[in-house]
């Protein structure tokens, strides 16, 4: 929803100030897009997940010491997900 959002407000931009207007705003975009802030937010939200793919990695398999395994993560959620399924009240 943001992505059509923002090519939007975007195309209303463009079409308003003209192609000058609109390269404008793309080079700021782009100019955004290569600050060292942009990046920072990347580096964050990737540690971040990492360490909740780790923790949840933990809860599932219930043992701290194993090493995350995305493979029989992905696996072990969609069988959690299957009997939760099963087990859901019909609507």
């Amino acid at each position: 929803m943001g992505i059509v959002l923002a090519f939007a407000v975007g195309y209303a931009v463009g079409a308003n100030a003209g192609q000058e207007g609109y390269q404008e705003v793309i080079d700021a975009l782009r100019a955004v897009g290569r600050s060292e802030e942009i990046a920072a937010l990347v580096a964050a939200l990737r540690s971040h997940a990492g360490s909740t793919l780790r923790k949840l990695s933990i809860v599932i398999e219930g043992e701290a010491e194993q090493p995350l395994n995305p493979g029989r993560l992905l696996e072990r959620v969609r069988d959690l997900m299957g009997r939760a399924a099963a087990t859901a009240p019909a609507s």
